[in-house]
């Protein structure tokens, strides 16, 4: 629950040496504690200013010698008054400047809790709140511009518009129920409420389509290298990485538990992980590699099945094969560098994306393995460039119910139903955008966003 007298206190930065570290006070008493602090006052200098002073505890010993600045409410990220003092970054001067802030009647923050403030204040809604915790936890650059477009408000964009014509058209419904003895009150026609209906159900569903592009943004992809012992896994794990993640030898499963590295491919980060050699074996520990390589597998979003280009498949390759026929896969035919003695034929399973000749000692075909894999897991090039995707499941399942109301009211009014049922479903599917922008949250969904946040945010 956010705690409206209190004035909290934590760093806005990240913990560590450096060159400056930001301490952040909000609330009420902001300005006071501060002054207690710094001996400044809003009147000493202009909004949003930085101005030059000396950082004191209550005995009056100087702590560091800062820049403060002062943003009055409501123009400030809160929407509270806030201060934030500039000092040495010195993990040791922050922590004694935070003490003498909570001397000065100031509280300790809670993880999120200035995002939270600022969400109760309506300087965000809550899907604008998610984009900040993305954008700070970015892996990629393509990752960060998506996170940025949602902060500064690209779903809101998108679904205030259509929640304002729900309720538009709610108010034509009821208006039509409650006074259909009325000439004066205009009736909706079957046909108007179908043809409304359709055009919000058509730009939903565009919006829930950019979810798996902004759950690949945010979550990231995993990808899996698969195939029997000594066919040259391990080799691509550290070839796509760009350093020895793996022990490269000529000794069949020398890989006894998976190994992974995480690398960007198209914008999306991806998780790369070796497996041990699918084989079956008398070696207890090899035996538990396998398993748990048989798992991962199973849940890869993509499995690169290597194959030794060099030799002729063996039963045993075919019998790995099968493992992994129906997932979405790309066959690769490594040691492209000595003679060629397997094409791929009979590796043609229903989830097969395509396959690669390469040589992970060379790095010989590894540009074209990249780029296949990018075609798999990433986005099409500016897809969504202009377009704040979907990123939760959350998200998700919020335009989700409001189709499916919307997908109700539409049957409803074919089947020439009471405009009672389509205007239930039409309030339904209003409600589930609201819940989507944060204007209907219970409290435990707000702790589990904003508790993600750090100390400080």
């Amino acid at each position: 629950m956010i705690r409206e007298d209190t004035t909290i206190v934590a760093p806005a930065t990240p913990g560590g040496t450096g060159a400056i570290s930001v301490v952040r006070l909000s609330g009420p008493d902001a300005f006071r504690v501060a002054g207690r602090l710094t001996g400044l006052s809003p009147s000493d200098a202009s909004p949003r200013t930085l101005r030059r002073c000396p950082v004191r505890n209550a005995s009056g010993e100087i702590l560091d010698t800062a820049l403060a600045v002062f943003f009055p409410e409501p123009h400030s990220f809160t929407g509270e008054d806030v201060v934030e003092i500039h000092l040495h970054g010195n993990p040791v001067v922050v922590e004694t400047v935070v003490r003498a802030a909570c001397a000065a009647g100031a509280v300790p923050a809670e993880p999120g809790e200035f995002s939270r403030r600022a969400f109760h204040r309506g300087k965000m809604d809550l899907t604008q709140a998610e984009g900040l915790c993305d954008l700070i936890a970015s892996r990629t650059e393509e990752a960060a511009r998506s996170a940025l477009r949602q902060m500064r408000g690209g779903i809101r964009e998108e679904v205030v518009p259509l929640r304002e014509r729900l309720l538009s058209l709610l108010t034509l419904q009821e208006a039509a129920i409650d006074f259909a003895e009325e000439d004066e009150v205009p009736a909706v026609s079957s046909l108007q409420l179908i043809e409304r209906v359709s055009e919000i159900i058509g730009r939903l569903e565009s919006l829930l389509r950019s979810y798996e592009a902004g759950r690949r943004f945010r979550d990231g992809a995993t990808v899996v290298i698969a195939g029997v012992a000594n066919v040259g896994k391990s080799r691509l794990l550290n070839r796509l990485a760009g350093e020895e993640r793996a022990i490269v030898t000529e000794t069949p499963g020398t890989t006894r538990d998976y190994l992974h590295a995480d690398v960007p491919i198209g914008g999306v980060p991806v998780t790369l992980i070796d497996t041990a050699g699918l084989r079956e074996t008398s070696d207890p520990v090899e035996r538990e590699g396998v398993r748990r390589s048989r798992e991962i597998v199973a849940s890869a979003d993509l499995v690169l099945f290597v194959l030794d280009g060099s030799r002729t498949a063996s039963t045993g390759d075919r019998s790995a094969y099968e493992e992994v026929a129906s997932l979405p896969h790309l066959l690769l035919l490594n040691k492209s560098d000595l003679a060629v003695a397997e094409e791929g034929s009979g590796f043609a399973g229903a989830g097969k994306r395509g396959a690669v000749r390469l040589s992970a000692k060379t790095g010989e075909g590894i540009g074209d393995l990249v780029a296949a894999v990018a075609r798999e897991v990433a986005p099409a090039e500016g897809a969504i460039r202009a377009q704040a995707p979907l990123t939760r499941a959350r998200q998700r399942l919020a335009v989700e119910r409001a189709l499916s109301a919307l997908s109700r009211a539409k049957a409803a009014a074919e089947e020439g139903l009471p405009l009672e049922f389509p205007a239930a479903d039409v309030r339904e599917a209003a409600g589930a955008l609201a819940e989507l922008l944060g204007e209907v949250a219970p409290e435990e969904v707000l702790d589990a966003i904003f508790d993600a946040f750090c100390v400080g945010k």
